[in-house]
């Protein structure tokens, strides 16, 4: 009885190491390769001459170039956000009530942007938004006074850009969460007597706020940490802080600095996302539908 126990064990033991195989592949490869390097940038953000400091941290919120900055990159990306809500909304409610070819059509097409990269797209909004870009000379055929407009290097070229290449997350965002009303509940506010801006106010709209979060949020974290377009499309004046820890890196090889604001960067979307977790509810953020 106590040979088969122990010939059992290794079997046990054997089928229990395959089966969470998998599952240590992915923890070893995140540590190594992703808690590893953030223990690391944070280590060299709080050491100075070998010893642990908060100098870097200091002097860097310090600067007034440096908050500059970061209130920059927030109301840029805030900014952004807001147009791709306000555009994307009415487009999503037109893409939810569609199905059948039009919707698998129009999922394609607006999964289609990512099959190319954001730096394609971007050289491709500076020919679009050139001083005789196609942009300037249709206002000038249509007598647009002011025309040729400056729509690129300044913050508008950074706003029109960056909310051309975050528009698909906040559309994916809402259309998933809109398919999901059930068409019932606006005919049977209709049969109520409400008018259709009632039902839109009172049953449609707030049915839409988990995913109008959900896309909010996402659009925003993903602006404040963009480093192409802005620095493709933006003048001197519209840095943003992933320039700044790209020039900390590559031009005054200054790491220590360049460490601090990465970490500054993550506890800001850190901070952003635990607290839009909070108010809106984990589930609710990570599964619009819900």
């Amino acid at each position: 009885m106590p040979d088969q126990q122990s010939s059992a064990r290794p079997r046990w033991l054997a089928a229990a190491s395959r089966e969470h195989l998998g599952l240590w592949l992915v923890l070893g490869f995140l540590g190594l390769f992703f808690l590893y390097p953030l223990a690391r940038i944070l280590m060299l953000s709080l050491t100075e001459g070998g010893s642990p400091s908060l100098g870097i941290f200091s002097r860097l919120l310090s600067e007034s170039s440096t908050r500059q900055v970061l209130f920059q990159t927030i109301q840029t990306s805030l900014t952004v956000s807001l147009i791709c809500l306000v555009v994307a909304y009415p487009a999503a409610a037109r893409l939810a009530s569609l199905d059948g070819w039009k919707a698998t059509l129009c999922n394609v097409l607006i999964l289609f942007p990512f099959l190319t990269s954001s730096l394609v797209r971007t050289f491709v909004f500076i020919v679009l938004l050139g001083r005789r870009g196609v942009v300037n000379q249709a206002l000038e055929y249509l007598g647009v006074p002011g025309v040729p407009f400056k729509l690129l290097f300044n913050q508008i070229g950074v706003v029109i850009g960056m909310s051309y290449v975050l528009l698909p997350y906040m559309l994916l965002s809402l259309v998933g969460s809109m398919k999901r009303i059930d068409p019932a509940l606006l005919r049977a506010a209709r049969s109520l007597g409400a008018s259709p801006f009632t039902v839109f106010t009172t049953v449609y709209l707030p049915l839409t706020l988990p995913g109008v979060a959900a896309g909010f949020v996402i659009t925003t974290i993903l602006g404040f940490g963009y480093f192409v377009t802005p620095a493709l499309m933006g003048g001197p004046g519209d840095m943003m802080i992933a320039q700044l820890v790209e020039q900390q890196i590559s031009v005054t090889y200054n790491l220590g600095t360049a460490a601090a604001l990465a970490v500054v960067m993550i506890v800001v979307v850190a901070g952003s996302y635990a607290m839009a977790s909070r108010w809106l509810g984990l589930s609710r953020l990570m599964r619009p539908d819900s």
